[in-house]
């Protein structure tokens, strides 16, 4: 495991690169294998071409596929890009990872945080960055340095955004992030004073106000656990404020702001500001922290109503999942539907205790009548190998997914009639001694039962 500077880590929170070598559950090696995290936005997933080469046993590409599907669900749970690629060689070398982190570093120095497209402009006291129909000037206090990577983002005197009308406004606070997201909010259309710019420069004001109460107890402790969960919220709410304010600055998250927008209720004085107060003294109370209190008061109520919905929602989650006890996937999106057709070109081995179905399919039909069926067939004459495709078809059938059922069965049908129909050959005739053909015996029928097959193809 390394951390974003390719060095090694044992701090799992730091790790970027995980190299191991990939095994099935019989214990058998196949190759290794890297997962990149490097760039936050996906994950990247490299492995040597010989890895799949390696699969002997179709249950070992079944647990291949289950591990990349896995994969790019989680990617997709966290909205990453998911990527794999295979190479020739046996494995990533430290030069390739070292490689992969430069090349991620540049591109971070490269994209500094600024806004969508935009790129800065002016002079060594002044920045400009466009955003349209507005744009963002920046006054520098000292002389900006290129050859430094952010230093227009630093030492700010003061900010103005100026709109292509000519107007010329002051922003409130020397804040970045607040200047382009009232540039993006000008520029779309909004007025410095209306509802939604005030509200922009309320986030703002509330960061200040929290931002030094935040200092000054993250890393206290209270023995009093209201308290403690007090200094939590504000922290938590912080970090979010900051993270919107930010998030703004940049078009589509601002048009997904701008589309959701309701303007917040102005924090109410139902508190006790010295009761407060006593919950935060050393020996002697910080004037500043008094602008922070209404703020962290709301942020701790906000809390203990988004734990009370929390609750809630899972007392309903509960009982739905009392209602349709015994199944938690089904196969109704489009990847689903996907995915089960590619599983079901091939016999699906039921394994021990039909547990390799089971494990194949937990993601796309996750039922527990499907995974006893699943054990029961393992426990016939055949084992673990029986083909567990018309129990699956079965279910389909069951529960109101006919099409799907249909087209299976069809397929399964067509496998049947490949399976039996016999190879014709060109008849080699024998020549009697008088040079008259001899008459042929027809050819036996196979030994082999086809029962087994009909079922199969659900012809029986």
């Amino acid at each position: 495991m390394r951390d974003e500077k390719n060095k090694p880590t044992k701090i799992e929170r730091e790790g970027r690169f995980f190299t191991f070598e990939f095994s099935t559950m019989d214990g058998k090696k196949h190759g290794m294998l890297t997962i990149s995290i490097a760039d936050e936005s996906s994950i990247k997933i490299t492995f040597t071409k010989r890895l799949q080469m390696n699969f002997s046993d179709p249950s070992h590409e079944q647990e291949w596929e289950m591990f990349l599907r896995m994969m790019r669900k989680f990617a997709r749970r966290n909205m990453m890009n998911f990527d794999i690629r295979d190479i020739t060689k046996s494995m990533l070398t430290k030069r390739d990872t070292d490689q992969i982190a430069a090349k991620k570093q540049k591109e971070e120095e490269d994209s500094r945080p600024i806004a969508e497209g935009v790129q800065w402009s002016g002079t060594t006291r002044t920045s400009i960055q466009d955003f349209g129909s507005a744009r963002l000037l920046i006054r520098h206090s000292e002389a900006v340095n290129e050859e430094i990577p952010g230093s227009r983002s630093r030492k700010i005197q003061s900010m103005f955004i100026e709109t292509d009308q000519g107007e010329r406004f002051r922003v409130p606070m020397n804040r970045l992030s607040l200047g382009r997201a009232l540039a993006q909010h000008l520029a779309h259309g909004g007025y410095m004073h209306d509802e939604a710019g005030q509200h922009i420069v309320n986030m703002a004001e509330e960061m200040n106000n929290l931002a030094f109460f935040v200092r000054n107890t993250r890393n206290r402790q209270f023995e009093d656990l209201e308290t403690m969960s007090m200094v939590e919220s504000a922290v938590n709410r912080y970090n979010e404020l900051r993270g919107n304010l930010v998030a703004m600055g940049k078009m589509r998250n601002y048009h997904n702001f701008a589309e959701t927008f309701v303007p917040e209720a102005p924090v109410q004085d139902e508190y006790d500001l010295d009761e407060l107060k006593e919950r935060f003294v050393k020996r002697m109370f910080d004037d500043r922290l008094t602008a922070a209190l209404p703020y962290v008061y709301r942020a701790y109520q906000n809390r203990e109503l988004s734990e009370q919905d929390r609750l809630v929602n899972e007392f309903d989650s509960w009982a739905d999942s009392r209602i349709n006890e015994g199944t938690w996937a089904t196969p109704d999106d489009e990847d689903s539907v996907t995915e089960l057709r590619k599983i079901m070109r091939r016999p699906i081995m039921a394994g021990i205790d039909g547990d390799d179905a089971a494990s194949l399919l937990h993601d796309i039909i996750g039922s527990d009548e499907l995974v006893e069926s699943f054990l029961k067939a393992s426990q016939g004459a055949e084992g673990g190998k029986t083909d567990v495709r018309p129990l699956i078809i079965e279910w389909l059938t069951q529960n109101n997914y006919e099409r799907l059922a249909a087209e299976f069965r069809e397929q399964l049908a067509q496998e049947f009639t490949r399976q039996t129909q016999p190879v014709q050959q060109e008849p080699v005739v024998p020549q009697s001694p008088q040079g008259q053909a001899v008459p042929q015996q027809q050819p036996a029928p196979p030994t082999e039962s086809i029962n087994s097959i009909k079922k199969l193809a659900g012809l029986q």
